[in-house]
């Protein structure tokens, strides 16, 4: 199957401190936006969570507290996201966890966002 991009797509890749999409994280977040002729951009960056990183999480990921100190918090690095991924319909692979913490993480830091209007595929 052929993806026929109309609009730029940002396949958004997240770690955390844990599963639960309204109490947990984000210490890592990386997007790559393809844009309709092909040309690729990244945005990542480690984000310090501001709350301890369970063991359990870390066993995953393999991030550890001294790891994100120091780097920015989600609040701080939200507009670069926004800008980013701007215009962009969204992927990856179980994108619903993804975007449900993304959202989450927006509205904890009182952003407006909304992924309404945009496609979502998710590759799982």
């Amino acid at each position: 199957m052929i993806l026929k991009l109309t609009r730029p797509i940002a396949f958004i890749d997240i770690e955390t401190t844990g599963l639960n999409t309204q109490q947990d994280r984000i210490v890592d977040i990386c997007i790559i936006k393809i844009h309709s002729n092909g040309t690729e951009e990244t945005l990542n960056s480690i984000i310090n969570p501001d709350i301890p990183i369970p063991i359990e999480s870390t066993q995953i990921h393999g991030i550890i507290d001294t790891d994100v100190k120091g780097k920015p918090t989600f609040k701080e690095f939200a507009q670069k996201i926004i800008k980013f991924i701007d215009n962009c319909d969204l992927g990856g692979f179980g994108t619903k966890f993804d975007l449900l913490i993304l959202e989450s993480e927006f509205k904890r830091a009182g952003i407006n966002y909304s992924r309404e209007g945009r496609k979502i595929v998710d590759v799982q």
